[in-house]
C-alpha cells in the first residue's frame, strides 16, 4: 500500500509526527512513505497567526526530529513552480534511506504559487511506490476540491482496482464547499478509507492522529456516508464562483461578499441582497441585477440576469492576487507581533492596513509598495501583483526592544508614576540636542527602535537625567536611569507663588530659577544639590529658606510667616 500525505492547510503535521511515534509492534519491517506537501497558492493563507507553507516547514521539521529511522521517507511536492500548470508535480526527494537533512532542505526552498493536481499526485506517488515490498498507507488532508482534469475519486477507485493495495483516508480541513467535501468523501469510500471532518487547527490533531491508528489496524468510524449524497445545490437558481484569473482554480474563501443590486441602466440601484462565502449557491427573483464583489481590500462589479426556470452561474474574474508577507527581525526572531503593515498604491496613497503577524491582501493587478512598521522601525519594499499571483513579499526589520526603568537614588525605589522618557538621537555638534526620537510616560517605558545609539532621557518634575544606550536588533536592551533626586514639599499661609532657585549665585549675583508654581504649596522632585526656596505673598512680603535635596529622601519645608 502507498502512504501519501497530501498537506493543504499543515498545521496539523506536528501531531502527525507525534503519532507516527506510536506503536510500531505490529510491525517487522519499516515502512515506505512519501510526503506529498501541497505548494499551491493557497499555502500563502494563514493559519493559527502564520502561512500555511511557514507551519508546514515547522510542521515537517518536527516530524523529522521524531522520524522512525526504519521507516523510509520521500518528498513529492506540486504547485511549486508554475502558477497554472496541472502537471507541476515533482519528486523532490526518491524514497530511499531516510535523510532528513535532505527533506529539510527541500521544503525549505519550497514557493507556493500553483495549482492543486490532487488525482495526479496520487498517480505519481502510486508509480513511485509501486515496487516496494514494504507497508504502508494512503493519508489525505484536504481543505477544498480537485480543480485540475481527473476525478480523485474516479482515480482512487481506479487504483483500489489495480490491486496495488491503495487505501486512501482522507481528512476534510475547513471545507465549506458542499461539492468539495462530497468529493473528498468519495475518494475515502471508494479506495475503502475512513473520512474525518476537520474544523479547526487544533480539530485536525485529532482527526490526524485517528487517522494514523487507523493505517496501524485501528477501527475507526468514517464520517462520510456510505453511499453519495444528493446535489447540495439541487433547487438553487443561482450560482457563485470567483477566480483571480482566467483558467484558473476557483476562490474557497468564506471572506468573499456578493452584494446583490438592482439594476438602475448601467449603474446600482436599489440593493436586494447580500450572499456569503464562495462558492455559493443560493436563490433569487428573476431579473436584472449589478453584483458588487468584496474580497478583503478588492471590489469589483459585475451584471448578472437571472431568467424564470434557469439556474444562473456568476463566474467572475477578479484580475487580482494574494499578497503575505512573513516579517522577520534581523537578528531576532523569524515571526514580528504587534505591527502594522500598509500597502500603497504606486502614486503612495494608502490602500489597505493590517495587524496581524502575517497579513493577507487581496490586490488588483498592479504596483505597490509594502510597509512593515513596528513602533519606530520601519521596512519597505516595492512590488508587483499579475493577476492570480500569489506572492511573499518578505520584509526584514531592524527592530530592538528599549527596556528604561528609572529610580530616585542607586539601587533605591523604582519611578512609578509621573515619569516622562525621551529618547533622541545623539547630537551631531557639542551643545546640540539631538533629533527626537519617541517619547513614552508609563513605568517601565517600552521602545521599538531602529539599533544604534540613542540619548535616553528621564524626568520627574524638576529632576532629570540623560544616558547612552546602544540598541541591538531582535534583542531587549534593559536600561536603568538614576535620577540622583529627591523630593521637597513646600507649605505656606496663603502664598500667591513660590519659587526654588539654586543656591549658588552667578557672576551677576543672580540665582538660577529652576522653578515656580502658583499654588499656596508645592511638592517638587528635584536633583540633589543646594537650592533657596522663596514664596511670595499678596502684600509682597517674601519668605525665603535654603534647603538641600539628597537622593532617594523626601523632606519638608515651612515658609509660612
Amino acid at each position: 500500500m502507498i502512504k501519501v500525505f497530501r498537506l493543504s492547510f499543515i498545521a496539523g503535521l506536528l501531531s502527525l509526527g507525534l503519532a507516527l511515534l506510536a506503536p510500531h509492534t505490529a510491525q517487522a519491517q519499516g515502512t515506505d512513505t512519501i510526503l506529498v506537501l501541497d505548494a499551491s497558492g493557497s499555502m500563502w493563507g494563514q493559519v493559527d497567526g502564520q502561512s500555511k507553507i511557514s507551519a508546514a516547514r515547522q510542521a515537517v521539521d518536527s516530524i523529522l526530529s521524531k522520524w522512525n529511522p526504519a521507516d523510509r521517507l520521500g518528498l513529492m511536492v506540486y504547485g511549486h513552480r508554475s502558477k497554472g500548470d496541472c502537471k507541476d508535480i515533482e519528486l523532490m526527494v526518491p524514497v530511499s534511506k531516510f535523510d532528513p537533512a535532505r527533506i529539510k532542505s527541500a521544503v525549505d526552498g519550497i514557493d507556493p504559487k500553483g495549482k492543486t493536481p490532487i488525482a495526479d499526485s496520487l498517480r505519481a506517488a502510486a508509480a513511485a511506490l509501486h515496487s516496494t515490498e514494504n507497508k504502508a498507507t494512503v493519508i489525505l488532508v484536504s481543505d477544498g476540491i480537485e480543480t485540475c482534469a481527473p476525478d480523485p475519486c474516479a482515480v482512487a477507485a481506479e487504483l483500489k482496482k489495480a490491486g496495488v493495495g491503495f487505501i486512501a483516508h482522507v481528512i476534510g480541513l475547513d471545507v465549506a464547499d458542499p461539492l468539495a467535501k462530497g468529493q473528498l468523501q468519495c475518494i475515502a469510500r471508494a479506495s475503502g478509507g475512513v473520512y474525518l471532518d476537520a474544523r479547526n487547527a487544533s480539530s485536525l490533531e485529532g482527526a490526524l492522529t485517528k487517522v494514523v491508528e487507523a493505517t496501524h489496524g485501528a477501527v475507526v468510524a468514517s464520517e462520510a456516508p456510505t453511499k453519495p449524497a444528493a446535489d447540495p445545490y439541487l433547487g438553487k437558481n443561482i450560482r457563485g464562483v470567483a477566480r483571480l484569473a482566467e483558467g484558473l482554480d476557483p476562490v474557497s474563501d468564506q471572506d468573499v461578499n456578493w452584494g446583490v443590486y438592482k439594476r438602475s441602466g448601467d449603474e446600482k440601484g436599489e440593493g436586494v441582497t447580500t450572499f456569503y462565502g464562495a462558492p455559493f449557491a443560493d436563490n433569487i427573483a428573476p431579473g436584472d441585477y449589478i453584483v458588487v464583489v468584496g474580497y478583503r481590500q478588492l471590489k469589483r462589479e459585475f451584471p448578472l440576469k437571472v431568467e424564470k426556470g434557469k439556474p444562473a452561474v456568476l463566474d467572475v474574474i477578479l484580475d487580482a492576487g494574494y499578497v503575505t508577507s512573513e516579517g522577520s527581525v534581523a537578528g531576532g526572531p523569524s515571526k514580528v507581533d504587534n505591527v502594522v503593515w500598509q500597502v500603497a498604491d504606486k502614486g503612495g496613497t494608502l490602500i489597505a492596513q493590517e495587524y496581524d503577524a502575517v497579513p493577507r491582501f487581496v490586490l488588483a493587478a498592479g504596483s505597490y509598495s509594502l510597509t512593515l512598521t513596528k513602533g519606530q522601525s520601519k521596512s519597505s519594499k516595492p512590488f508587483s501583483v499579475t493577476a492570480g499571483d500569489t506572492i511573499n513579499v518578505a520584509l526584514t526589520l531592524d527592530v530592538g526592544k528599549l527596556i528604561v526603568t528609572s529610580t530616585y537614588a542607586e539601587g533605591g525605589a523604582r519611578v512609578e508614576r509621573d515619569i516622562v522618557v525621551e529618547v533622541r538621537l545623539p547630537p551631531k555638534l557639542d551643545g546640540d540636542e539631538g533629533e527626537k526620537v519617541a517619547t513614552e510616560y508609563d513605568a517601565p517605558s517600552l521602545f521599538d527602535l531602529p539599533s544604534g545609539n540613542y540619548d535616553v532621557t528621564a524626568s520627574v518634575g524638576e529632576a532629570k537625567h540623560t544616558v547612552r544606550a546602544e540598541v541591538k536588533s531582535g534583542a531587549p536592551t534593559r536600561l536603568t536611569v538614576n535620577l540622583d533626586a529627591g523630593v521637597v514639599g513646600i507649605k505656606t499661609d496663603g502664598a500667591q507663588q513660590i519659587e526654588i532657585f539654586g543656591a549658588e549665585r552667578d557672576i551677576n549675583d543672580e540665582r538660577k530659577r529652576v522653578s515656580v508654581t502658583y499654588d499656596a504649596n508645592a511638592n517638587t522632585t528635584l536633583n540633589t544639590g543646594d537650592y533657596v526656596a522663596v514664596a511670595t505673598y499678596a502684600d509682597g512680603q517674601k519668605a525665603e529658606k535654603p534647603f538641600t535635596i539628597a537622593a532617594g529622601k523626601r523632606q519638608a519645608l515651612d515658609l509660612r510667616r
